[in-house]
């Protein structure tokens, strides 16, 4: 299954410029259950390795990898950064999620 994800470059370039990543580095954008509290689900970007099943995103000499068992969230959306939510902020939004 493909999945289809905009990533804007800005995004790329806020994690180079404040969180010292590298083109050529990897990235994984993954979803989970919320903590105590929340009851919700939240998403999250982390340093990891490519896996033989992910859709990857190369942005800016980044590369996004998403694991097969989290498209459903991530197909149809847009991720941007969002200088509101400070240096690593990003904003995600899906109109398949509605």
């Amino acid at each position: 299954m493909t999945i289809q994800l905009t990533i804007e470059p800005e995004v790329a370039l806020a994690y180079q410029r404040y969180a010292g990543f590298h083109p050529g580095d990897t990235l994984r954008l993954y979803v989970r259950t919320g903590g105590p509290g929340t009851g919700g689900l939240f998403y999250a970007i982390e340093r990891d390795r490519q896996q033989p099943d992910d859709a990857v995103f190369e942005v800016e000499g980044l590369r996004f990898v998403i694991r097969p068992g989290d498209f459903w969230y991530f197909d149809g959306g847009t991720l941007r950064y969002d200088k509101r939510y400070g240096e690593f902020g990003f904003q995600f939004e899906n109109p398949n999620l509605g």
